[in-house]
């Protein structure tokens, strides 16, 4: 559900009230399974291998399941500047700092928005997973030595992690607390879905034994193109006089006037490239010399996530910009913590 745009004509008594959502708790059970399919591994090394093991070298690999991906801590800034510093709300703007109270207002000079930030979180998520692979295995060239275990595999796997969360921001620092304090009655924040493109290069050890099941254990390391759908909402009082902005200022009326019943909304598609890397764990069943079928499972640990391409549009009821002679053009940016997912899927792996 992305957000639609609210009535914001003046004097609209209508209020906006959105649901709140529960809080994020990180998922910290991915690690538990991961123990629980990695002691059996270690502990069949030791098995001897079967003669009949699926054919070796080259193969071809795809995957079908879900993702679980945790929640997602999230800090936002902007380059805006205190409502009584927007010339569409104040055409005073430039004297604010003449007023007792307001000497450190920050109007017209540099660094913008320093200071100022808000802080969300959000709960886990779970998706589609699906990915192809290409590798190659050791144990041709090397049957009767350790080194016959190992696969080498480059992989491409998509995720789909759909939060559709709304969450009411708890907070903010600087000019954004006193806009949450003196004039704004409700700011959420939504993320809507995360997608990844990843690209993944993968190193296996393989544990053969006298059955027709093939455990395996695996470490890999690559990039991951990812997208955030992305929104924000913050409403005004409808009221002029529930507004405390402005307060001592010579045209307070006319500030409050202008904010009254006002909005700023964003709703984008966020990118960035992330480094990370991944664990991996599972068993093959062999059906034929050429063909197996297999279940796996991924815990896969991202970078952080960072975009700048936050644009309220509008902003404040009017263009996402704090000077007439569109000078200052305002955009904020949002940040998380390392993106975490754990992922489980059907495997079919053909050897050549």
């Amino acid at each position: 559900m992305a957000y639609s745009r609210p009535e914001i004509a003046k004097g609209n008594p209508g209020r906006i009230t959105l649901k709140r959502e529960c809080r994020m708790q990180e998922a910290p059970w991915g690690m538990h399974v991961l123990l629980r399919f990695l002691l059996p591994l270690v502990a069949l090394w030791g098995a001897t291998p079967h003669p009949a093991q699926a054919g070796s070298g080259l193969y071809l690999s795809g995957e079908l399941g879900a993702n679980f991906a945790s929640g997602l801590d999230t800090i936002s800034s902007s380059n805006d500047r205190a409502s009584v510093c927007d010339e569409f709300i104040n055409p005073l703007y430039a004297s604010v700092t003449q007023t007792p109270g307001y000497e450190n207002y920050n109007c017209t000079g540099p660094n913008r928005g320093l200071g100022s930030d808000w802080h969300n979180n959000f709960d886990s998520a779970e998706g589609i997973l699906a990915g192809a692979a290409i590798g190659y295995s050791l144990r041709e060239k090397f049957p009767d030595r350790a080194l016959g275990r190992l696969r080498l595999e480059l992989e491409y796997f998509y995720r789909d992690s759909n939060y559709d969360q709304t969450s009411p921001l708890p907070g903010a620092t600087g000019t954004e607390g006193d806009k949450l304090v003196q004039e704004i009655i409700s700011a959420t924040e939504r993320i809507g879905s995360v997608t990844g493109n990843n690209l993944f290069g993968n190193l296996y050890i393989d544990f053969p034994n006298k059955s027709l099941f093939t455990p395996y254990f695996g470490l890999g390391g690559g990039v991951a193109f990812t997208d955030m759908d992305y929104g924000m909402l913050a409403a005004r009082n409808p009221d002029p006089n529930a507004i405390s902005t402005g307060a001592g200022l010579p045209n307070v009326d006319e500030i409050r006037r202008n904010l009254a019943g006002s909005a700023s909304i964003a709703q984008t598609k966020l990118k960035d490239t992330l480094y990370g890397y991944q664990i991996l764990f599972g068993v093959d069943r062999m059906i034929n010399e050429s063909l197996t079928l297999g279940l796996k499972g991924r815990w896969v640990n991202l970078s952080s996530f960072s975009d700048g391409g936050i644009v309220w549009d509008p902003l404040r009821s009017h263009l996402p910009n704090l000077r007439k002679d569109l000078s200052e053009p305002v955009s904020g940016w949002l940040t998380t913590g390392d993106l975490n997912m754990f992922g489980i899927s059907l495997t079919m792996k053909y050897h050549f």
